[in-house]
């Protein structure tokens, strides 16, 4: 796919769950306790830091491009995007968490 956003499922040709050292290195960094260098190669691979947020960002302009073909937000039920994505639990999920206020 081209990007450092390790499914939990994968595991290396040698057995290895690659999703475990990856939450490690975040944990690391988040906590500040990652050294400068291999912040800086994990970045110049294109490591995500925080990958809710950029499933979030990536969502968003998948609505973005709905409502600019479309006119408005009201993604139907059965729409998918041209990537495979159902935008409609997407959408669904963020008008509850408005409600719940819990939308930042």
């Amino acid at each position: 796919k081209g990007d450092c956003l390790v499914p939990d499922a994968y595991e290396t040709f040698e057995g290895v769950k690659l999703r475990f050292w990856v939450h490690n290195q975040r944990q690391a960094y988040s906590k500040g306790q990652l050294s400068e260098e291999r912040t800086k190669r994990l970045e110049e691979l294109g490591f995500v830091w925080e990958p809710y947020d950029a499933a979030w960002a990536e969502n968003f302009e998948l609505l973005v491009q709905y409502r600019d073909e479309k006119g408005d937000c009201l993604v139907p039920d059965a729409y998918e995007t041209f990537e495979g994505v159902k935008l409609r639990f997407w959408v669904h999920n963020q008008r509850q968490a408005y409600s719940k206020g819990q939308l930042s």
